[in-house]
């Protein structure tokens, strides 16, 4: 099966390489990720290891969800993670850390995604939803970054990052 998706985002991050990697692994070892609402995994006991199974669920922006099982083929810490995905996509991802490149500070954090749809609903749709399904994941994508930088800077529990909030909601209709 030809990959039908190919996404790549890249995250700058203001912490060191390090500090984002201890971050995502507690993540992993909560199941919740708390600065990312729209993905829950299921929790870990110990640290990644190549051959290991995440299960992975993904609520899009659109109301639909993904359930996807991760296993893990390439892991050095604070560098790279790579694995297959099953489930509702199929196909590998990745991600790779380093430091950011001046004259930022901290970490260039790569995600990459090529995969093919299984579902039925979408595999049909796909002619005239493929921009749809896009910009779902780069909503996500985008949300997830913002929900990263605030955790990490203040350390907070972010349900909402990326929303502007009611009050400029309230400005704009105004205006």
């Amino acid at each position: 099966m030809p990959q039908e998706y190919s996404f790549t985002s890249q995250w700058l991050l203001p912490v060191s390489v390090e500090e984002c990697w201890a971050r995502c692994e507690a993540a992993l070892m909560a199941g919740e990720v708390p600065w990312w609402p729209a993905v829950r995994l299921e929790p870990r006991r110990t640290a990644l290891a190549p051959g290991d199974i995440v299960h992975l669920r993904v609520r899009s922006p659109w109301g639909y969800r993904l359930r996807v099982v991760l296993t893990v083929t390439d892991l050095v810490p604070a560098r790279r993670l790579a694995a297959v995905s099953e489930g509702d996509l199929v196909g590998k991802g990745s991600l790779h850390l380093a430091p950011a490149s001046a004259p930022a500070t901290g970490t260039r954090l790569t995600w990459v995604w090529e995969v093919s749809a299984t579902r039925r609903w979408m595999r049909l749709t796909a002619p005239v939803l493929r921009p749809v399904f896009a910009a779902a994941h780069t909503l996500i994508m985008r949300r997830g970054e913002r929900g990263l930088i605030a955790h990490l800077t203040r350390g907070s529990d972010v349900r909402k990052a990326g929303n502007r909030g009611g009050r400029a909601l309230r400005r704009r209709r105004r205006g």
